[in-house]
C-alpha cells in the first residue's frame, strides 16, 4: 500500500555563517520535497531558527552545497539574519 502524503514544503535551505572564520554565508543544506520537510523538522527540533522566503529559497537552492552564496545574495540574507539578531535580543 503506498500512502498519497503532500509535503508541505517544496524545497528547503539551510546557511551556516560564522564571521570570523568564514567570509561569506555558505549553503550548508537543501532539498526539496519530503526532504525539505526533514530539513525543516530537525531545524525546528534543534532550535534552529526557520524563515520562510520562497524568492530566496529559489535562488539559493540553484547553489551547491558547501559552497560560499553569490554575492548578489549578500543583502538580501543579510536582512534576514539580522531580523533574527534582532529578535533573539528581545
Amino acid at each position: 500500500m503506498k500512502k498519497d502524503r503532500r509535503t508541505q514544503y517544496s524545497l528547503a535551505v539551510g546557511l551556516s555563517y560564522e564571521s570570523n572564520v568564514q567570509d561569506a554565508p555558505e549553503l550548508s543544506v537543501k532539498g526539496q520535497d519530503f526532504l525539505a520537510d526533514d530539513i525543516v523538522k530537525i531545524a525546528q527540533r534543534y532550535g534552529v531558527p526557520v524563515v520562510e522566503d520562497s524568492d530566496l529559497a529559489d535562488l539559493l537552492g540553484t547553489q551547491e552545497v558547501g559552497g560560499e552564496i553569490p554575492e548578489d545574495l549578500y543583502e538580501a540574507v543579510a536582512v534576514i539574519l539580522r531580523k533574527l539578531e534582532d529578535g533573539n535580543k528581545q
